[in-house]
C-alpha cells in the first residue's frame, strides 16, 4: 500500500516532535560538555554545581566483596593480631554515596538507587565486622563534612583535605577505643593551614577534552601537621611520615588517597589520634602494591606496627587476581615461615624436593633471596606423574623489590607437588633461603 504525501509528512513531524522531547529531557552542561557518556577513556556524568561522577565506579551499586574475600580480610587480621598488631580496615566509598546532593536525576537513567547503594555499602561493613575485622565507616564521617567543603573534588575521584579530615578523626575514633590504647605512647600534633594548592588530576583533564569551558579544579586547602611535644624514644626518635626502625604506633598503607600530599591525610591521623604515623601508602599500586611491599618487607618482620591502617577504595576487587595476593599477605603477616626446606640451587634457579612433607592447599612457600633486584618468581610445580604447573609472582614497577615471595599452595593436584622450581631473574650468587609456612588453625596457633 503506498503511503500519502500526507501521512508521510504527519510521520516525520512526529519523529521531529520527539527527538526535540528527548533533548530537551536531556541535563544541559554548564560547562559545554559533549559526549561525556560515550568516553572511551573514562565515562562521566555531570552533576549539580560543576561535580562529576564516573559512571562506572561512582554509579556502581554491586562491589565485588564475596564471602571468600571477608573471609581471606579476616585471615589476615588474625595473623597480624597474632604478632601484637592490629588491622584497622578503611573502605573508601564512591562519591555517589558520599555526595548524594550533587548527583544529576540522569543518574537514575544508569540504574542508580541510592538506598540500594548505601545499603550495599553497609552491608559490606557488618559482614567484615561480623567476621572480626575492624572497619571503619568513611561514607558516614564524610557525610559529616561542613557546609561549606566537600569531601571530594569536584572534577575528581579523590578526597579533599575535608574528607581526608573526616576520615581520620573516625578512624582515630576507632583506634582510641582500641583496649591498648591508654597504654600506647602519645604525642601531641597541631595542624594549621597553609593556604590553597591544586592537586593534579589526571580526571579532569581527561574530562576537560569534551568540554568546551574550564572545569573546577582540584583546589585545597592545604595544613601541615607537626609534632610539638616529641616520644622519647631516644637518638632520632621518629619521622612522622616514614623511616625509623622503632616500633611504631601506626602504620598506614594503601593507595593514593592516603599518598597525596594535599590532603594532610597522615597528619589528621595523627593529630586525632595523637599516635605517630608513618606512612607506607603507594600511588599507582592499586589494591595491593602498598601492603605486599610493606608485609614482605624486612622491616615489618623486625619492627611491626602496634596499629595497621589500610584504607581501599570499596570498588577494588581484592579477589581480582585469584588468592594468591591475600595468601601472600596473610603468610607474611603471619611469620609462620619457620620450617627451612633444602634446596638445590643452579644459576637463577632453586628446587626444592617436597615429598617429606604433610603439605596442603592452605600451605604456602617462602623463598628470601636476599637481595631487592627481583621483580619476578616464577614458580614450577611438578606432579609424582610428571605434570607441570607454573604460577608467578610479578612485582609492578611501583612496588618495592624485598626480594622476598610467598607462593600459596593451591590450585595444583588433589596429592599435591613433588617438586617446585624457582626461577628468578638473575643468578645467585648468594644461596637463598626456602621456608614453609604451615596453615595453622586457630586451635594450634
Amino acid at each position: 500500500m503506498i503511503r500519502s504525501a500526507l501521512q508521510i509528512a504527519c510521520t516525520i513531524t512526529s519523529l521531529w516532535a520527539v527527538e526535540a522531547s528527548a533533548q530537551d529531557a536531556l541535563p544541559t552542561s554548564n560547562f559545554g560538555c559533549i559526549g561525556l557518556q560515550e568516553n572511551g577513556e573514562l565515562s562521566a556524568i555531570e552533576g549539580r554545581d560543576g561535580v562529576f561522577y564516573r559512571i562506572n565506579a561512582d554509579l556502581r551499586m554491586h562491589h565485588p566483596f564475596s564471602d571468600r574475600t571477608v573471609e581471606r580480610l579476616a585471615d589476615l587480621s588474625e595473623a597480624l593480631a597474632a604478632n601484637g598488631t592490629t588491622l584497622i580496615f578503611v573502605p573508601i566509598p564512591t562519591k555517589s554515596v558520599t555526595m548524594p546532593g550533587h548527583l544529576p536525576d540522569s543518574a537514575a537513567l544508569y540504574g542508580f538507587d541510592l538506598d540500594i547503594a548505601t545499603h550495599v555499602h553497609l552491608d559490606i561493613l557488618q559482614r567484615l565486622e561480623n567476621s572480626g575485622v575492624r572497619v571503619v565507616d568513611a561514607r558516614a564521617a564524610m557525610l559529616e563534612t561542613p557546609e561549606g567543603e566537600l569531601p571530594f573534588f569536584k572534577a575528581d575521584f579523590h578526597w579533599s583535605a575535608a574528607g581526608a579530615r573526616e576520615t581520620a578523626r573516625a578512624i582515630a575514633d576507632t583506634i582510641r577505643a582500641l583496649p591498648g590504647y591508654a597504654e600506647m605512647t602519645k604525642s601531641q600534633f597541631e595542624t594549621t593551614a597553609n593556604g590553597t594548592s591544586v592537586a593534579f588530576s589526571g580526571m579532569r583533564r581527561i574530562l576537560q577534552k569534551s568540554c568546551l569551558t574550564t572545569l573546577p579544579e582540584a583546589v585545597s586547602t592545604t595544613y601541615e601537621t607537626t609534632q610539638i611535644q616529641s616520644l622519647d624514644l631516644g637518638e632520632g626518635g621518629l619521622d612522622l611520615f616514614g623511616g625509623g626502625t622503632d616500633a611504631i604506633p601506626i602504620a598506614l598503607l594503601g593507595t593514593s588517597f592516603s599518598d597525596s600530599s594535599i590532603n594532610n591525610f597522615p597528619g589528621f591521623l595523627a593529630e586525632y589520634s595523637e599516635l605517630e604515623v608513618i606512612n607506607y601508602a603507594m600511588t599507582g599500586g592499586n589494591q595491593f602494591g602498598a601492603m605486599t611491599s610493606y608485609l614482605t618487607s624486612q622491616e615489618f618482620e623486625e619492627s611491626p606496627p602496634q596499629v595497621l591502617v589500610w584504607e581501599n577504595p570499596i570498588y577494588n576487587n581484592l579477589a581480582q587476581y585469584g588468592d594468591a595476593p591475600m595468601r601472600e599477605l596473610i603468610a607474611a603477616a603471619g611469620r609462620t615461615c619457620r620450617i627451612e626446606m633444602p634446596i638445590q640451587v643452579e644459576g637463577a634457579s632453586v628446587t626444592v624436593d617436597l615429598t617429606g612433607y604433610d603439605l596442603s592447599a592452605e600451605d604456602t612457600i617462602f623463598i628470601d633471596t636476599y637481595r631487592n633486584i627481583d621483580a619476578r618468581a616464577e614458580f614450577a610445580f611438578s606432579s609424582s606423574a610428571g605434570l607441570e604447573r607454573v604460577k608467578t609472582i610479578v612485582r609492578g614497577e611501583r612496588l618495592d623489590r624485598t626480594g622476598r615471595f610467598y607462593m600459596p599452595l593451591s590450585g595444583l593436584w588433589d596429592d599435591g607437588a613433588a617438586t617446585v622450581r624457582i626461577d628468578l631473574e638473575h643468578p645467585l650468587s648468594t644461596a637463598p633461603a626456602v621456608y614453609l609456612c604451615p596453615n595453622l588453625t586457630k586451635d594450634e596457633s
